[in-house]
């Protein structure tokens, strides 16, 4: 089973609302309204089924774009925002180019899917190259006491200090948070935040 057929089986056999890191509100959503334009393109890495998207058309934002591996999920996605104009893009993000740049860059529990070092490294560098100076990337993955396994598949954990040397210099970070999140079976999962701008 490759990858994409892999989270294709997860969406297609899960209803979106029990899936893991199902989490009916965005609190990251109000930061974005208080600092970014409605007309700011902004991608959702990994949002396929995620209410994310929802809750930035329900604040009017009009460029949005979501990436997810998985096409199940995507096309469920698209159905589900009623023919609001969303660019739903069908990409292995460790294997993405970017063909254009974002305001706003918002990844909720992708990254710590990336165990191979080097992804790591080119998901920074890819990010730092689709960001406009002075857009937003928003970070949030498994902290170092999160879980070690998520939907069937190892993941990498992280802490704060990680993911702030992990920027570099073409990022500064503007805010970093632990956060739990309650999975929808109640089980506790400990995230890693970070609010960085591009320079």
């Amino acid at each position: 089973m490759t990858l994409a057929e892999h989270w294709d089986d997860r969406y297609e056999n899960n209803p979106a609302s029990k899936l893991s890191w199902y989490q009916e509100r965005s609190p990251e959503v109000d930061f974005i309204s208080d600092n970014v334009g409605k007309a700011t393109p902004i991608i959702d890495i990994g949002g396929g089924l995620s209410p994310f998207v929802h809750e930035l058309i329900a604040r009017e934002f009009t460029d949005l774009s979501v990436l997810d591996i998985s096409q199940f999920a995507l096309d469920e996605g698209a159905r589900n925002v009623e023919g609001r104009k969303v660019d739903w893009i069908q990409a292995n993000v460790t294997q993405w180019t970017p063909k254009r740049m974002y305001g706003l860059w918002h990844d909720r529990a992708v990254f710590h899917f990336l165990t191979d070092e080097q992804d790591q490294l080119n998901y920074f560098s890819m990010a730092s190259d689709a960001i406009v100076p002075g857009g937003y990337m928003i970070l949030g993955t498994f902290s170092e006491n999160g879980p070690d396994t998520c939907s069937g598949l190892p993941v990498a954990r992280h802490s704060i200090a990680d993911l702030t040397d992990a920027l570099g210099t073409d990022f500064t970070a503007i805010d970093t948070q632990i956060l739990n999140h309650v999975t929808p079976k109640g089980a506790a999962q400990e995230f890693a935040w970070i609010y960085a701008v591009r320079n």
